[in-house]
């Protein structure tokens, strides 16, 4: 078996350890490394989810939410 390390993104870290069960892959906690990020950071990379976000929207791979019924869910 070989073990192979990556770098994600704090938000992303749910979406690959879901993926990884789901393919029979195993990973260990005592592993995981969390980063402590400044408060910069952390607003880089809510930025950077935000316009990858945009352009899977005009990419036609993630659909988007109608201003007004996102208002009337609230």
């Amino acid at each position: 078996m070989t073990a192979i390390t990556i770098n994600v993104p704090n938000h992303e870290v749910n979406f690959f350890k879901k993926m990884m069960v789901k393919m029979g892959w195993t990973y260990s906690e005592t592993d995981v490394v969390q980063s402590v990020a400044t408060p910069k950071e952390k607003a880089l990379a809510k930025v950077d989810h935000a316009f990858g976000q945009l352009r899977q929207m005009k990419d036609g791979q993630l659909n988007g939410v109608n201003a007004e019924d996102l208002l009337n869910e609230l």
